[in-house]
């Protein structure tokens, strides 16, 4: 559904899960800090300073890519409520917001950022999640569903409501966000590569979503040839990572 019933009122589902996923992710670091026995309101603070830089750079990147409509409505371009959010933005913002903050509270920024190698596929989940109820990330159309498998298709709707059959690219997502906290679960029970899980998870998610944007009906052309602005910044993300 795209809104969940909460009694007196009523929260849009996509809304909802990145709330949720935002908790949880708090959570998760007051715990690490406790058994790293440090103090827990650091690296909350650490979390809170990557929440703000996540919005912040999340709507900015939305803005700079939407330039020529925000010049002629630069009232919007503050408003939150006025929709438009980007995901490579969030994280770009995020993972500076995190850095100074855990710089100003004397937190170690690597066991943060294993941390975050949780939380990122974490929050792919609930992101592609919430595009199944808004009907956002939608996939490509197809000529006829008889021509794929079951699994790879579907007859779903755009974001202006039009059903269509496409490529089932949120499930995509959904899988790809699910793996990958597969593996940094795993990665941490082990105590593997500590220090470095966060760049690995970020590679490999921005390698599959560059491969998901081919199958994508909802990209906006970028610079670069073919491809959509997200994949160009999928490729920054991989960039990033390997520095990282």
């Amino acid at each position: 559904p795209q809104f969940i019933d909460l009694g007196l009122f009523s929260v849009r589902t996509f809304t909802a899960l990145i709330a949720a996923a935002t908790l949880v992710g708090l959570a998760l670091l007051v715990a690490a800090a406790r058994r790293r026995g440090e103090p827990p309101l650091r690296w909350l603070d650490a979390g809170l300073g990557g929440l703000a830089g996540g919005v912040i750079g999340a709507r900015l990147l939305h803005v700079l890519l939407n330039l020529a409509y925000f010049k002629d409505h630069a009232a919007e371009a503050l408003s939150l409520r006025a929709g438009g959010l980007s995901a490579h933005g969030a994280l770009y913002g995020a993972l500076l917001g995190v850095w100074l903050a855990a710089r100003w509270r004397r937190v170690p920024f690597r066991a943060v950022a294993d941390v975050l190698a949780l939380l990122w596929p974490l929050g792919m989940i609930a992101v592609w999640a919430g595009c199944l109820a808004a009907s956002c990330g939608y996939g490509a159309e197809v000529r006829t569903l008889a021509d794929f498998p079951a699994w790879a298709v579907g007859e779903t709707a755009d974001i202006y409501g039009t059903l269509a059959p496409r490529y089932n690219t949120q499930q995509f997502g959904l899988w790809l966000g699910a793996g990958l906290l597969i593996l940094a679960g795993l990665l941490t029970l082990a105590g593997w590569l500590r220090g470095y899980r966060l760049w690995l998870i970020l590679a490999l998610s921005a390698a599959g979503l560059f491969v998901l944007g081919f199958f994508r009906g909802d990209g906006a052309p970028g610079r670069l040839p073919n491809l959509t602005w997200d994949q160009a910044l999928d490729l920054s993300v991989i960039v990033l990572s390997v520095v990282g």
